[in-house]
């Protein structure tokens, strides 16, 4: 998803384009990485030092509930996000180091016996499905 279409999608939503907001949106356009509100806060702050904390997850909210915002966690209960490229369901390999991701251009739950779930007498209404280890340039770094 471009920069502009989020910005047009917000303005479509009755929401502000700021010099924060839009500086979040740029970040992470920019990054190829899912990062935390934490990771996101420290790299705008020194642009913007009054910008707080509480700003960011609220802003980093809107674009989620909005669907402009993947959402993850790495295992360890914080939540990671990364701009939607496309719409539709996704799948990543997420580096555990460096936070990068790559979709998967398949979707893991079709090659599931989906019979053996509805005799369950379950109806699956979304489903989520990373896989987590180390991106090539970790890997490679680690072999230095």
């Amino acid at each position: 998803m471009r920069t502009q279409d989020i910005f047009d999608k917000l303005k479509e939503h009755g929401y502000k384009i700021t010099p924060q907001r839009q500086e979040i949106i740029n970040l992470m356009a920019r990054e190829n990485r899912h990062m935390t509100v934490e990771d996101i806060h420290g790299q705008i702050s020194t642009r913007f030092p009054n910008l707080s904390v509480d700003t960011v997850y609220r802003n980093v909210g809107v674009l989620e509930r909005l669907n402009m915002l993947d959402k993850t966690d790495f295992g360890d209960g914080k939540g990671r996000y990364k701009l939607v490229k496309k719409s539709g369901h996704r799948h990543h390999l997420i580096c555990l180091k460096c936070g990068c991701s790559e979709e998967v251009d398949f979707c893991p739950l079709d090659y599931l016996d989906k019979q053996k779930i509805k005799d369950k007498k379950f109806a699956i209404q979304k489903h989520n499905f990373e896989i987590f280890g180390y991106c090539a340039q970790c890997l490679e770094k680690e072999d230095e």
